[in-house]
């Protein structure tokens, strides 16, 4: 017996997911910063707004990370180190302020989904003063520490999880949030999500959870949707030269044959770790023309795409999550009023229009079936369709820095297919393509 995944609402699988990390979203950094560029990012398609932690933070100049001590900032608040669930950073405003951003991603018609935090904790958080059996503790009393040096919080403890499924319900039934991405999610015990699961959709049945983890087995009993880091780290080693275009499909069929049949894929390339531990933005590792490619191939195959702040803008800055307006470092956030116009980003925003409004008109996108197509160019090229019913969409791109031609095994005819958009692309026969570097060309059924 094939065993299903939970079913998703249409919400999350036809359309795509916009992750905004107040700190490099822009200069102010704050979320009324965020609420202001709602419209903007409304206009763009967006159906869902991920924001990254903005509850209060711990101040501590001893337990931190490695890579927060890396970033060299000075910063000593880390976002995924809590102190307090229930109350925003002042970094970043006021409850009242996140009311309010909610409120309006709900008027445009988008969803919004926060970032919970619940494998570790602050070490001076106040509820660990009241209840210190809530984290894991050594023989004599001090906290066992996790890998990112902070406190682990103790699931075998009844009260802990009440008081996180309390968490949950607060923003989703109090403050009307739609759901979670859920941080390092395959390491919370899979019990504690699904009672959690169970009781935000008592208050909103289509809430959601996202597993900031791989464990396909999650998505039958609590996860709406996990990520797809090897997906990522795939496209990141052909850009690199470390492997070769025909490698995307070999991590594709490993992943579908993994996971229970309709799993979600989160498909980002990046986000605020990415930013922040590659050495390079990815925007200048391949350029403008590169992450058009990408963006436009996440839109197309099976899962949700995954857009991270800036992207949308072509954002090359060096940024970093450690990094705010008050320890900013060598490092910057999104200069977001001086890119929006730039030839460059009025490209990208108009691939991004383009690929969001054809997710939401048309079901192929969430739910047809990907068959990838054969050609003569592996080491460079990839080509897949899409079908649902008597439609199709075909995606072909070329992967490479360098000038290809390509012949595949399958149909360019004018009289059955249209272009939805094509960059660096010249078909030159019904079977062939001339493809500029991270040339892509997507067509569906007229």
């Amino acid at each position: 017996m094939i065993q299903k995944s939970i079913a998703a609402p249409e919400w999350l699988t036809s359309g795509s997911v916009y992750q905004i990390n107040p700190r490099t979203f822009s200069a102010e950094g704050t979320i009324s910063s965020v609420t202001k560029e709602l419209p903007f990012l409304a206009s763009l398609g967006i159906s869902t707004v991920y924001l990254c932690p903005v509850f209060e933070a711990d101040i501590s100049e001893t337990n931190q990370s490695p890579r927060q001590k890396a970033s060299q900032t000075g910063n000593p608040k880390n976002p995924y180190r809590m102190n307090d669930y229930f109350t925003v950073d002042e970094e970043y405003g006021t409850m009242d302020d996140l009311k309010e951003c909610i409120r309006e991603c709900h008027r445009l018609g988008m969803h919004i989904i926060l970032d919970i935090v619940y494998l570790h904790i602050g070490p001076n958080a106040p509820i660990l003063k009241i209840h210190p059996e809530f984290a894991k503790q050594n023989a004599d009393g001090s906290f066992i520490l996790g890998p990112w040096n902070f406190p682990v919080l103790d699931f075998s403890c009844p009260g802990l999880r009440e008081y996180l499924w309390s968490n949950m319900v607060y923003y989703v039934a109090v403050m009307d949030t739609d759901g979670f991405r859920c941080d390092v999610g395959d390491n919370v015990p899979i019990g504690f999500w699904e009672e959690g699961k169970r009781r935000i959709c008592a208050v909103k049945p289509d809430a959601v959870l996202i597993d900031e983890g791989i464990d396909g087995e999650k998505v039958l009993s609590a996860f709406n949707a996990v990520y797809g880091f090897s997906w990522h780290a795939c496209l990141y080693n052909i850009f690199t030269g470390i492997a070769d275009a025909s490698s995307l499909k070999v991590i594709w069929e490993e992943t579908n044959t993994k996971y229970p049949a309709g799993a979600l894929i989160l498909r980002d390339m990046d986000n605020h770790d990415t930013v922040t531990d590659w050495p390079e933005r990815i925007e200048t590792l391949i350029g403008h023309r590169g992450m058009d490619l990408v963006t436009a191939l996440n839109h197309c195959i099976d899962g949700i795409p995954m857009v991270y702040c800036g992207n949308e803008l072509c954002c090359d800055t060096l940024i970093n999550m450690f990094a705010n307006r008050f320890y900013p470092g060598i490092f910057s956030a999104t200069p977001r009023e001086k890119l929006k116009t730039t030839p460059q980003a009025l490209r990208r925003e108009e691939i991004i229009k383009t690929l969001n409004r054809e997710r939401k008109e048309n079901g192929l996108f969430g739910t047809g079936k990907t068959e990838w197509i054969a050609h003569d160019r592996p080491e460079s090229v990839i080509a897949f369709k899409r079908c649902l019913k008597d439609e199709k969409l075909l995606f072909i791109a070329n992967l490479s820095k360098s000038e290809t031609t390509v012949k595949i095994n399958e149909s360019l005819s004018e009289k059955e297919l249209k272009v939805i958009y094509s960059s660096g692309a010249q078909t030159t026969g019904s079977d062939t393509l001339n493809f500029a570097p991270f040339g892509f060309a997507i067509y569906k059924t007229r």
